[in-house]
């Protein structure tokens, strides 16, 4: 299993990590009327998605592996009087019991592991999520093109080696519609959509995943 890497946020400048995913709007919609309060943002960088649920009254936590990235999270709730739990620690090992969120997001953070180390993280976040509880999580996707991009390392048959920018140094794992159901073992899958997103003249594949909990 491959070392988990922080995302270099120092070196950051796109603005778009400053402001929530426009998917999460509904999430925080949909758990309020399910009444699922206690969330956990998984890989929170700098903030965005987890000053969101903060704003609408969930009981959230953040975690990533930057410090900086939690320093920087900090600060901005501190400015918008906000509070949330933040944790700088490893996706790997959640430093959470058993059970203790009602909900989960991960937004285009778990692929960065490798064949093993996504199943383990899958299982962590199954762990620390309650039976009946829901997950909405990204996986990079096979169609795009830096899967085929031949100056990254390939690490194994599913994962490549990113060598710039804030990614510089971190794996990608790919999926495929052929390894999902492995991979959501032990969840159902309520929402999949597989996206293309296009930027600034480039695109990527992934796919947006919205699953129950069914441990127990």
């Amino acid at each position: 299993m491959s070392v988990s890497k922080a995302w270099t946020w120092e070196v950051s400048t796109d603005d778009i990590w400053n402001h929530p995913s426009e998917d999460v709007y509904y999430y925080v919609e949909r758990w309020k009327e399910l009444g699922l309060q206690r969330v956990l943002d998984l890989g929170c960088g700098i903030g965005r998605n987890t000053i969101l649920f903060a704003r609408n009254g969930f009981a959230v936590s953040g975690l990533d592996l930057s410090a900086y990235g939690i320093e920087q999270t900090g600060l901005k709730l501190e400015h918008a009087g906000l509070h949330a739990a933040l944790a700088c620690a490893d996706i790997n090992k959640l430093p959470y019991a058993d059970n203790s969120f009602d909900a989960l997001l991960a937004y285009h953070v778990i692929s960065h592991t490798d064949s093993v180390g996504i199943v383990n993280i899958l299982n962590e976040m199954k762990r620390v999520v309650k039976p009946g509880g829901e997950l909405y999580f990204t996986l990079c996707s096979k169609d795009s093109p830096s899967f085929q991009n031949k100056a990254y390392a390939k690490l194994d048959e599913n994962t490549v080696l990113k060598v710039d920018g804030p990614e510089q140094g971190i794996p990608h794992f790919y999926s495929d519609e052929q390894s999902l159901p492995y991979l959501l073992s032990g969840m159902t899958i309520l929402k999949l959509r597989h996206t293309k997103d296009v930027f600034e003249g480039s695109y990527s594949w992934h796919y947006f995943i919205l699953c129950r909990n069914d441990k127990g």
